[in-house]
């Protein structure tokens, strides 16, 4: 009997250890099951999907479709950026912010053939309607015209125009002909009681830039001093003082399109002589029309940005008239011109 009972209990041991063994293999083979059949793993990439449920909570959302870098709103006023190496960086709220909201920040990096992109950018190519010639060279045995700045001006913004378009700006020209404005122009532009007068021509050059909403323009223009025709180089006009709506804006433009007009002219075999940055305001205490503040009755709006009058060579200068009537110096001048304004716009 006492050997019926002892084999009875080791048979009981084997069964027992044999179903906990039983039991372990199942649970083991439940969880390789499990891990082979989990879903992967947000991988990261620019426009990356957060998994980790506190990040998920408070991600600023982004709209639009992928962008250079998504921000993780933290409790103090910085975010954390997850940047194209994956590594993340802490930098003030309002940075990261103004970068997202401007399509252009984005757009530009990611097309850096059109660095442009959202920048409107006016063009005033000087001179032009009424019969406005500006500067001029004349033959003096036949009286014919050989070179009218007004001419050169629309010639050198409608190239510049091209290079910036191509960029992706958006561009618009106060004229786009020798004769009209490219908006109608009202009889009294600046409605001080005289219909047709220069100041309305100017005025309404204005108006155009206004009412395009530009970020930035130039004004086109080739130089002249009578009886002066040693006079030689390159000068810019910006608007200087203290009443002035962008004096340090247009300074850094002034310098930019000087020095890059001078580099330009020197690759096409043109070595500058002289260069000149120079406040608008003249001897009498007035500014230069398009660049200055407001000067009722005459002048009631101003420009609403920065803005910079160039004046490329010296048309009263025969060497320097030669070199204007070039085409490859024409190309030249509208790519120095459209360099500088890339440069201003983008910071590089």
């Amino acid at each position: 009997m006492k050997q019926q009972i002892e084999a009875k209990s080791f048979l009981r041991g084997k069964v027992g250890g044999l179903l906990a063994a039983i039991v372990v293999l199942i649970a083991l083979l439940i969880g390789a099951i499990f891990w082979l059949t989990r879903p992967p793993q947000a991988a990261i990439v620019l426009d990356r999907s957060l998994t980790d449920e506190a990040a998920a909570e408070t991600a600023t959302p982004t709209t639009g479709s992928s962008a250079a870098v998504v921000p993780i709103a933290t409790a103090t006023n910085t975010t954390t950026t997850i940047q194209a190496d994956g590594l993340p960086s802490t930098t003030p709220a309002s940075t990261v912010e103004a970068t997202l909201s401007d399509p252009t920040t984005i757009a530009g990096s990611s097309d850096p053939l059109r660095p442009l992109l959202g920048k409107r950018i006016g063009l005033d190519p000087g001179h032009g309607p009424r019969g406005d010639l500006g500067a001029v060279v004349v033959d003096p045995d036949t009286g014919k015209l050989i070179l009218s700045e007004a001419e050169f001006n629309l010639d050198v913004a409608l190239r510049c125009r091209d290079i910036l378009l191509a960029r992706g700006a958006e561009v618009v020209l106060t004229r786009e002909n020798a004769d009209t404005f490219t908006s109608p122009w009202p009889a009294d532009a600046n409605g001080d009681g005289e219909a047709g007068g220069y100041k309305d021509d100017l005025q309404l050059r204005i108006d155009i830039l206004n009412d395009f909403h530009a970020d930035v323009f130039l004004s086109i223009h080739a130089n002249s001093v009578a009886k002066q025709k040693s006079k030689q180089g390159i000068q810019a006009f910006y608007c200087a003082t203290p009443d002035c709506g962008f004096p340090v804006e247009s300074r850094r433009l002034g310098i930019l399109v000087l020095d890059n007009l001078q580099a330009g002219l020197a690759a096409v075999g043109h070595a500058v002589e002289q260069r000149e940055l120079h406040s608008d305001l003249g001897d009498d205490g007035t500014h230069l029309f398009v660049l200055g503040p407001v000067n009722p009755p005459g002048h009631v709006r101003a420009p609403l940005m920065p803005g910079v009058l160039v004046e490329s060579l010296y048309v009263s200068s025969p060497a320097e008239a030669a070199q204007l009537k070039r085409d490859t110096v024409r190309q030249a001048i509208a790519q120095s011109y459209a360099d500088a304004l890339e440069q201003y716009l983008t910071g590089k």
